[in-house]
């Protein structure tokens, strides 16, 4: 089954760098600097790698139990949306000229990406900071080939099984699932449909931002997810 699917950050070692560019730390920060010697670059090169395995350290971080805070919410004061969007837009965004370097980076590997969607690799994107604009811009120069699915598992009502229903029905399957059809029967529909050679649709992307949220880290959901990947 040729069923693509980019979750959540995975660079290619191999893809060099942007020419002449850096990514060096200065004062704690990464920072794009274009006068390093060739020694220097792969010297610095180390500091990126730190993200570069930030999916490893996805699988990591979830190999041991979190825990459980004993503070409550109770004593505290809550803000309604005007109070909480006034005091928003007075926060100075930190670090900016950082991050926008950082992201030019990254655009420079969106082919890269593509090619390894192309190839049947799954992509996990995992670290500081909102990757979904990010994505979103990738799904705009590269996704637009196949029929794209945009799961945003940071809602917390999100209801998987329906999502899966709107793909059979969507890509029109030629099958009806019953009401009471189970998540696990719904996937083994969608994968069912991905191995025949003669489907119409051969292939769709599955964008999942946040996939360890609220609404998909049960083990069945995170089994059905893992089944349509395979």
């Amino acid at each position: 089954m040729r069923v693509l699917i980019a979750y959540l950050i995975k660079l290619n070692l191999e893809t060099p760098l942007i020419p002449n560019d850096v990514i060096v730390e200065r004062n704690g920060l990464l920072t794009l600097s274009k006068e390093s010697t060739v020694q220097e670059n792969i010297n610095k090169r180390s500091i990126l790698e730190q993200d570069v395995t930030g999916y490893e350290r996805y699988f990591e971080d979830h190999q041991t139990k979190s825990r459980t805070s004993h503070n409550t919410l109770a004593g505290v004061g809550f803000l309604d949306k005007a109070e909480c969007m006034s005091i928003l837009t007075k926060i100075p965004i930190k670090h900016k000229t950082e991050i926008e370097s950082l992201t030019e980076f990254y655009k420079c590997q969106f082919l890269q990406w593509y090619i390894e969607l192309k190839t049947g690799f799954n992509l996990l994107f995992y670290g500081y900071g909102s990757k979904k604009k990010l994505l979103e811009e990738f799904s705009e120069a590269h996704l637009k080939d196949r029929p794209l699915l945009v799961i945003n598992g940071f809602l917390s009502k999100l209801k998987i099984k329906e999502i899966f229903l709107q793909v059979i029905n969507g890509i029109n399957m030629g099958v009806k699932p019953e009401s009471r059809e189970t998540l696990e029967g719904l996937t083994i529909l969608i994968r069912e449909y991905f191995s025949d050679p003669d489907r119409k649709v051969q292939s769709l992307y599955i964008m999942v931002h946040n996939i360890d949220g609220q609404g998909l880290r049960t083990l069945q959901i995170q089994n059905c997810l893992s089944i349509l990947a395979a």
